[in-house]
């Protein structure tokens, strides 16, 4: 049930002014490798005309770093990480991290 939450909490946030990254890591794949083109894109998005949504996009991914810094290894089945500002209801912007591994589906 708490996986059903983060989901209808980022459906129901998807719009204007919404500055999200979907991060999904294989398993077997190296901490490493997605940390070099996490910091790739950073130099990218550095770029960015707009001052709003420069500050935005660069803000996610250095809260995705972050939230990496915190797995050694990649987990058995993967890892998804989402991160980024989302506005409320309210019209207020809110920080969101969140950081899960798959469950393993198993055929009967």
């Amino acid at each position: 049930m708490i996986v059903q939450h983060y989901f209808n909490l980022l459906a129901s946030s998807i719009r204007n002014g919404t500055s999200m990254i979907s991060l999904i890591i294989p398993p077997k794949d190296q901490i490493s490798r997605v940390a070099k083109m996490l910091g790739d894109e950073y130099g990218t998005a550095s770029n960015i005309k707009s001052r709003v949504n420069r500050l935005s996009v660069l803000g996610a991914i250095t809260s995705t770093q972050q939230r990496l810094k915190l797995y050694h290894r990649v987990p058995d089945n993967g890892l998804v990480i989402y991160c980024g500002t989302i506005l409320t209801d309210e019209g207020k912007e809110k920080k969101v991290n969140i950081d899960l591994e798959p469950f393993k589906v198993s055929s009967p």
